[in-house]
């Protein structure tokens, strides 16, 4: 559920310049399958969150700026989209962010095993897909957001994370803090253009015990 940021080889690691206000694309892809972000079995929401960079990721620092679960129109899931975009996952960035260095974090949560509490049954209960990404935000903004811990948004048992897919009339609640809405100052004047930063593999499978220790981390 961490983005790692100790013990890293800055000349390994990319920085991704974007304009506040502006949209990003976020490649998803699943091992071995193509263009495919994730199983199709794996149905649930998208969601984002960012920190400033000099936090680590430590604390009450993420705040979330995006989310999208189930769309009524289409009748799909964020996940089964994310497969029909062949892994896109459109994010933008607050107009009014304060410039600097930040963390993006986003993620993917499969509800196919999520109608069961993970205790007892150690292949119960959501699964968390992440893939966290350097930026250098640009613009004239002066917000900073409320933030929150990770580990720590998210309850087992709680709203969006306990959730029936088969129940038809369930009406899914996004886990974790109240998403930042941006105000009404821009800091970037015209839209810069869209910009793909990163590229993010998601895994079939993972072992039981994996599966604990992640969801153990919440």
């Amino acid at each position: 559920m961490v983005c790692r940021t100790e013990n890293m080889d800055p000349s390994a690691t990319d920085i991704c310049p974007v304009a506040a206000g502006s949209t990003i694309k976020v490649l998803w892809g699943e091992s071995g399958k193509g263009t495919r972000a994730i199983s199709p079995s794996h149905w649930g929401p998208c969601l984002a969150y960012m920190s400033p960079m000099e936090a680590n990721g430590k604390g009450n620092v993420w705040f979330k700026i995006a989310e999208e679960g189930y769309d009524e129109s289409a009748k799909k899931w964020c996940t089964q989209k994310l497969n029909d975009n062949k892994g896109y996952m459109d994010v933008t960035i607050p107009a009014d962010l304060k410039p600097g260095n930040y963390l993006l974090r986003t993620e993917l949560i499969s509800l196919h095993e999520a109608d069961r509490e993970f205790g007892a049954d150690p292949s119960a209960g959501a699964q968390y897909y992440q893939n966290c990404i350097q930026l250098k935000v640009t613009g004239t903004g002066t917000a900073v957001p409320t933030g929150f811990a990770i580990p720590g948004i998210y309850k087992k048992d709680g709203p969006g994370i306990l959730f029936d897919l088969l129940d038809t009339k369930a009406k899914y609640v996004f886990p974790g803090p109240p998403l930042y809405k941006s105000g009404s100052g821009s800091s970037t004047g015209a839209t810069p253009p869209t910009k793909i930063c990163t590229k993010r593999q998601t895994r079939k499978k993972r072992s039981r015990n994996a599966a604990k220790k992640r969801r153990d981390e919440m």
